[in-house]
């Protein structure tokens, strides 16, 4: 990396002086780190001192002393308050306003090199930061911050497909649509995103794929992460180097460094079957059966797949129908769904993954959260019976502004759970039978009614589970995806495999950089 101009020696000596805790430590920390990197930091010039989002206090003025070195370089991507608009605009990268923070410097990094020299940099300096790669995430403080530096991954692109070991190197400011745009020309696909516009970061969670059901889930393919370390170091985690923590990353999130880059599995894959097909929500209790027939016996067909998206708000059931092959008439696994009559049905071939989830229904409101429940696939009276609880809930959105609910029952089938063991094992401990992953969606328009909301989404919850607890088909385990902060989803994959993963994260985080100062996400305490 090519040194910055002079101005470091000022903004080291003029902020890291006031800094309350052993500034000339600090100041000598900083100076040997910034050597060590071939960076030339002895001549004065003028300081750079970004606008900070709070007092005066020793934690800020770190902040500004990391914003002030990144500043200083001249091949380095960072934006600041100073930049007006153009700050305010990537700030606010995220599908929804609920998620938007206002950080002091926002670092795109555009190679491995600049993520190393930062999160060296951010480990003398103790600044807090986030992290952000699609921006998918609703929830402040996942990938957004309002007190520090935001690491956003979106200029780190690339996807290097390699013939021979049929694997694709993808960069974390990837979205889905690009690398499944891209791997047309090999006609080839990757277990990923369902949306075209998600990002990379949808492999820390798991990643629940519309390939799961053959392939399992989106972490279970990835062959090696990329890592930059707490103390900047890069490493590769994969089966025979770093398994331990390549095993953890499955679902492990943000809590033991950065990642830059995934090497995943790619697959022969070129046209395929789907489309859309809608009901109005007079016909939910038939959904709800036709979920629970699909499950025991359209989805032993590994090719298929579906989404739902059932919203009583508005009266309206949509279904996304996808199969993997090139058939040109409707796949029998769906028959469960073709015997109910539909308003509307797109479905058709596609001459690829991409074309098939290039279009689907709107998102018709800015601010949008969820949160989760697992269910065992019992028997239709359980699926009709949480399908109206839920709809009984989206009353109680009537007094919010926009207020729309939108229930996603994922059918998960024993193939996805038994796919681990294909691929290395994974941290969620899964039970080897069919279940419904609730995700239950809300969207609102004003920020008045945020708390509204995040109440009512956690009361719809919590009466799922007990209805679920009294039917004997709860389980326990809670999807990272689809979660809402204040959920144990770590906890959830049981005590042996958190406290696995909590002997991995002091293993290659011994001062704890992804538990204390990146505080967003799911952590491991």
């Amino acid at each position: 990396m090519q040194g910055p101009t002079s101005t470091l020696f000022l903004v080291i000596a003029t902020l890291s002086c006031l800094v309350n805790a052993a500034p000339q430590d600090l100041s000598f920390r900083v100076r040997a780190y910034l050597q060590s990197q071939g960076v030339n930091a002895s001549v004065p010039s003028t300081a750079y001192a970004p606008q900070t989002n709070g007092a005066n206090r020793g934690g800020d003025l770190n902040i500004a002393l990391t914003c002030g070195i990144l500043n200083a370089y001249r091949d380095i991507n960072l934006v600041t308050p100073r930049d007006g608009q153009i700050y305010t605009v990537q700030a606010q990268q995220h599908w929804s306003p609920t998620a938007w923070g206002h950080p002091n410097c926002i670092f795109e990094p555009s190679t491995t090199r600049e993520v190393q020299f930062f999160v060296g940099l951010l480990g003398i300096t103790g600044t807090t930061y986030a992290i952000r790669s699609g921006g998918h995430s609703p929830f402040k403080g996942f990938a957004s911050t309002d007190r520090g530096v935001l690491l956003s991954m979106h200029k780190m692109k690339g996807v290097d497909y390699d013939a021979q070991s049929e694997t694709v190197r993808l960069a974390m400011g990837n979205t889905w649509g690009e690398v499944y745009g891209n791997l047309t020309q090999y006609n080839r696909i990757v277990v990923g995103g369902r949306l075209p516009d998600v990002g990379m970061a949808l492999v820390s969670g798991g990643g629940l794929s519309h390939y799961s059901n053959e392939k399992g889930f989106a972490g279970d393919n990835v062959v090696n992460f990329e890592m930059v370390l707490a103390d900047g170091r890069l490493i590769n985690a994969n089966a025979t180097s770093n398994s331990d923590l390549w095993w953890a990353m499955k679902a492990g999130q943000n809590n033991f460094g950065v990642t830059t880059h995934i090497t995943t599995k790619a697959y022969p894959m070129g046209a395929v079957w789907g489309g859309i097909r809608v009901w109005n929500s007079s016909q939910i209790d038939a959904i709800s059966e036709a979920f629970a027939e699909y499950q025991r016996e359209g989805q032993l067909d590994t090719k298929s797949s579906i989404i739902p998206d059932l919203v009583p708000t508005n009266g309206t059931i949509f279904i996304t129908l996808v199969y993997f092959a090139p058939v040109t008439t409707r796949p029998k696994s769906f028959d469960a769904f073709y015997r109910i009559p539909a308003i509307s049905d797109d479905s058709r071939p596609h001459p690829n993954f991409l074309d098939l989830i290039s279009v689907g229904p709107a998102q018709v409101v800015p601010r949008f959260s969820y949160g989760f429940s697992n269910l065992y696939l019992d028997n239709s009276t359980t699926y009709r019976d949480v399908m109206r609880l839920c709809a009984q809930q989206s009353e109680k959105m009537k007094r919010v502004n926009g207020g729309t609910q939108v229930l996603i029952p994922q059918p998960i089938s024993k193939s996805m759970v038994d796919y681990a063991s294909q691929s290395g094992g994974r941290p969620q401990t899964l039970q080897p039978r069919a279940q419904l992953w609730m995700n239950m969606s809300w969207g609102w328009n004003l920020a008045k009614d945020d708390a509204y909301v995040y109440a009512l989404i956690k009361e719809t919850y919590e009466k799922v589970d007990r209805l679920t607890k009294s039917r004997g088909v709860y389980d326990p385990y809670i999807f990272l995806n689809d979660a809402l902060p204040g959920q144990k989803v770590l906890r959830s994959y049981g005590a042996e495999s958190f406290a696995r993963m909590q002997g991995i994260s002091r293993k290659y985080d011994p001062t704890q950089m992804f538990q204390k100062q990146v505080p967003g996400g799911f952590k491991l305490d």
